[in-house]
């Protein structure tokens, strides 16, 4: 059922057709995974701007799917959270990781623990010579700052 797994997580791709489930709301994607979803986790942001620009990316490539995923906490069966690359490789090799861990499961370590494996899988894959993040998550993952300014701050960490 996952394509990558942890102890205690699994990731599970976003498709097109989970997406299409998603905007129509929690009981729908829950139904459609036939997992648990948390009251709360679908968020305004996601049907206003994440799920329209994933969707058309999929429309364009369904490969893409393999990218970006939810994430399981295997025990209960519930998605605990979204996570993933933006985009396959650049020209120069570089994806960014992005995540997102509801709100009742951050802090029980599974943006890190997640992060750790999907680095690993995206080091396996075609084309990829660094992956790059704006987020907190980064130390944890070995990454090192690339460059800071007064608006971003941006980490990679090389193959």
């Amino acid at each position: 059922m996952y394509s990558i797994e942890t102890p205690r997580l699994g990731f599970l791709p976003m498709t097109f057709e989970a997406l299409e489930a998603a905007i129509y709301g929690e009981e729908k994607l829950q139904h459609f995974l036939g997992l648990k979803i948390i009251k709360g986790f679908i968020e305004p942001v996601h049907n206003e701007r994440v799920f329209p620009i994933r969707l058309d990316k999929l429309r364009k490539d369904p490969e893409l799917s393999k990218w970006y995923g939810f994430v399981v906490e295997k025990n209960s069966e519930t998605v605990v959270g979204m996570m993933g690359y933006k985009n396959p490789p650049n020209e120069k090799g570089l994806i960014e990781i992005g995540y997102g861990i509801t709100s009742q499961f951050q802090g029980m370590g599974y943006a890190s623990e997640m992060a750790q494996k999907l680095m690993e899988w995206a080091f396996q894959q075609e084309g990829v010579k660094g992956i790059t993040a704006t987020n907190k998550i980064v130390k944890k993952l070995g990454m090192v700052l690339l460059k800071s300014n007064n608006e971003t701050v941006d980490y990679i960490v090389y193959k």
